[in-house]
């Protein structure tokens, strides 16, 4: 399955990041929410408040990623991902760039946090087994 028909099986909308981990070693960017959803609903892309396939405190995982930034500068985002822009650029490489919240001073209200990346992947992934992925 081509990684943009599968993130739209994937629903994270009201969760929130609670961890990003960048593993240079694996060439892997590991993205760690509250919750995330699949959507089966083949003909529109709608969740549907379906949660038999939930995957608490699971991981969005991005593999052989080559490129990585994050904008802008100096905020950890901790809060949702507002939605993601995803473009094919050439032999199996796509384009990704995730919206996502952070708080960091709660007077000032929430911030926006840009993450982009280039990789060739992506699934998900249980703690419950980490060695188990999921790409369809």
């Amino acid at each position: 399955m081509k990684v943009c028909d599968f993130l739209k099986t994937v629903y994270v909308g009201d969760r929130f990041v609670k961890e990003i981990i960048l593993d240079s070693d694996k060439k892997e960017v590991k993205i760690k929410i509250n919750s995330i959803s699949r959507i089966r609903a083949a003909k529109n892309h709608e969740w549907g408040f379906c949660n038999d396939e939930d995957i608490e405190d699971g991981y969005l995982v991005f593999t052989e990623v080559s490129y990585f930034s994050m904008q802008p500068l100096g905020l950890i985002p901790n809060d949702e991902i507002y939605h993601w822009e995803v473009k094919e650029i050439e032999n199996g490489l796509f384009e990704i760039e995730l919206y996502m919240g952070a708080y960091y001073n709660f007077e000032k209200g929430q911030e926006e946090v840009i993450l982009k990346l280039i990789a060739t992947g992506a699934c998900l992934e249980s703690p419950k087994s980490p060695f188990e992925r999921s790409y369809s």
